[in-house]
């Protein structure tokens, strides 16, 4: 059973609603959060007479500012070897960036806290290991967030980003959602 779901007709095929949206080739998984909307598949399927939809994502809000991103990096950089985590929040007019309590080691990252929203980005540092989203990550990220992981290639940072919506995933250019990250890591294009 589909609940909230629309279909995708040439003239709807620009102003999506949330929910499932059924389009000539798949059916499709449309979030919107105060901070960004993503259209991401979720099958792929042929219908024809349906208009065709192609994954999108648009932060709605500013970019994280530059400090807040060379903030972030410092800290990554205090403790190279061991896994980190952040939660950003908007806050209506600024990002409010969060490093909760936790316990690092240099494979996981457990936040002993809880926070009582979820945040509008996770991101984690993988210490000495490359960028990527490991298959804990997919497990874990079951909520609709945008997530990223920075990691580290020969000394040299790295970050990937996707937005994660309820099981389902959209690999995103991180420089869409940091401002000037690119002076910061290289980005890795996922395979």
């Amino acid at each position: 059973m589909l609940i909230n779901h629309s279909i995708v007709k040439p003239d709807s095929a620009t102003d999506l609603p949330p929910g499932y949206l059924w389009a000539g080739n798949g059916i499709f998984r449309s979030v919107t959060r105060t901070e960004f909307n993503a259209t991401i598949a979720h099958s792929l399927v042929t219908t024809p007479g349906l208009a065709e939809l192609s994954p999108s994502f648009e932060l709605i809000v500013p970019q994280v500012p530059q400090y807040k991103v060379e903030a972030i990096i410092n800290r990554i950089n205090q403790y190279p070897d061991l896994e980190q985590l952040f939660y950003l929040y908007w806050r209506g007019t600024a990002w409010e960036v969060i490093c909760p309590e936790q316990e690092c080691t240099p494979t996981s990252c457990i936040c002993l806290e809880q926070h009582p929203e979820p945040a509008a980005i996770e991101i984690h540092s993988h210490g000495a290991m490359r960028a990527f989203f490991s298959s804990t990550d997919d497990r874990e990220e079951n909520g609709c967030r945008i997530s990223t992981v920075i990691g580290r290639s020969n000394e040299r940072l790295e970050i990937v980003s996707r937005v994660c919506a309820h099981g389902l995933f959209l690999d995103v250019s991180s420089d869409q959602i940091y401002q000037n990250i690119n002076s910061f890591c290289s980005h890795v294009i996922p395979f």
